[in-house]
């Protein structure tokens, strides 16, 4: 169920324990199902969508006795949920640690010799909705360029260069910024500035923290470009939010403060639940400039 071949990892990590038969046509699978079942079914997504996860809801709904394994590039809590309301065996982010595939497989190996010791039980009906953030359809820019925010995501402590994030997106390093303003109205440089910034403003609601700290974790090297930074997007020191942040509710100013930033699938890198269309936003500010 991948559009992004670089993300698959089922074959690297599975293949030590199973012996893998691969059902690239999703309109086939119930009729290779009947053919030859097999003992766990894995549905491998990069980002999933609406068709796909209705694919893996209808198949375990017709096949309820056999496991199945999700394996998910991009990962949030109401995903997950759904994946076990709908009684996925196990849902596994990539790239798959070792002890998350150690994990998963001995559990499947107590299945199956539990499963051998029991007649079939009926299986209660406990289907649950697909989350509503879920896309209808995916295009591939927006799944290629979605394998750099996931990059970022699990990177932005370092140094991070344009090409290595290209080739995470296979292309050149020149396609790859063209696209990813296009898509996003922001550069990729600036996407990164701001993506630090909020990991900071998490980082700054622990109480008794450093600011020279918090500087260095998200990847600044130099704590007074960070503090003008910080007052460039939110007119007020990384001090003065802590200060401020003290006096109220931190949740409710950080949600305020990722609005400001305006960063692309917040939900998807942060939790918090907002998705901000920037090209809408661009939109807006031309026409109240224009009046």
């Amino acid at each position: 169920m991948t559009l992004t071949t670089r993300h698959s990892e089922v074959d690297a990590v599975f293949s030590e324990y199973f012996d893998i038969r691969y059902g690239p046509d999703p309109d086939r699978l119930e009729k290779e199902l009947q053919i030859e079942p097999g003992e766990v079914l894995v549905f491998e997504f990069d980002y999933p969508d609406r068709p796909g996860l209705s694919i893996l809801q209808s198949t375990k709904k017709n096949h309820s006795h056999i496991p199945i394994l999700m394996v998910t590039a991009q990962h949030s809590e109401k995903l997950a949920v759904w994946a076990y309301r709908n009684r996925v065996f196990d849902y596994l982010v990539t790239p798959v640690t070792q002890a998350d595939l150690i994990r998963c497989h001995r559990l499947l190996r107590t299945v199956q010799s539990v499963d051998r010791r029991q007649n079939e039980r009926a299986i209660i009906d406990s289907q649950s909705r697909i989350p509503v953030e879920i896309p209808v359809g995916q295009r591939v820019r927006d799944v290629r360029l979605g394998a750099a925010l996931q990059f970022v995501q699990s990177n932005f402590r370092r140094v991070i260069r344009i090409a290595e994030v290209a080739e995470q997106c296979d292309m050149s390093s020149f396609h790859f910024s063209h696209e990813f303003t296009e898509a996003f109205s922001l550069t990729f440089q600036e996407f990164l500035l701001r993506y630090r910034i909020l990991e900071a403003c998490k980082e700054l609601q622990h109480p008794n923290v450093a600011v020279a700290n918090v500087a260095y974790s998200v990847g600044f090297n130099d704590p007074s470009y960070f503090a003008r930074i910080f007052r460039r997007y939110f007119s007020l020191s990384p001090s003065e939010y802590c200060e401020r942040i003290r006096h109220g509710n931190s949740k409710a100013q950080l949600q305020v403060l990722i609005k400001q930033l305006e960063l692309p699938v917040i939900e998807s890198l942060t939790g918090y639940g907002h998705k901000i269309d920037r090209r809408q936003t661009v939109l807006q500010r031309r026409n109240v400039g224009a009046q």
